[in-house]
């Protein structure tokens, strides 16, 4: 993980910034809509989503597709 200055905001900093770039990019309306329809994400178990993702898949193998994945959105 790259160190920089951004890793030093607290977790409240870091939901006000977040909410201000959301609603400068989506408005009020639609910061309330992404709020709304991610509710139900935060409630999943991170790890439990992770091992269902890369079920039977090598580290190598999700290294792969993580620089494909990549390098197509460059």
């Amino acid at each position: 993980m790259l160190l920089n200055e951004r890793t030093k905001f607290t977790d409240k900093e870091i939901i006000e910034k977040g909410s201000r770039a959301l609603i400068k990019e989506l408005g009020y309306s639609g910061f309330l809509r992404f709020i709304r329809c991610s509710e139900g994400i935060s409630k999943q178990d991170y790890l439990e989503l992770e091992d269902e993702l890369f079920k039977d898949m090598s580290l190598d193998e999700i290294y792969d597709n993580a620089k494909e994945n990549w390098e197509n959105i460059k």
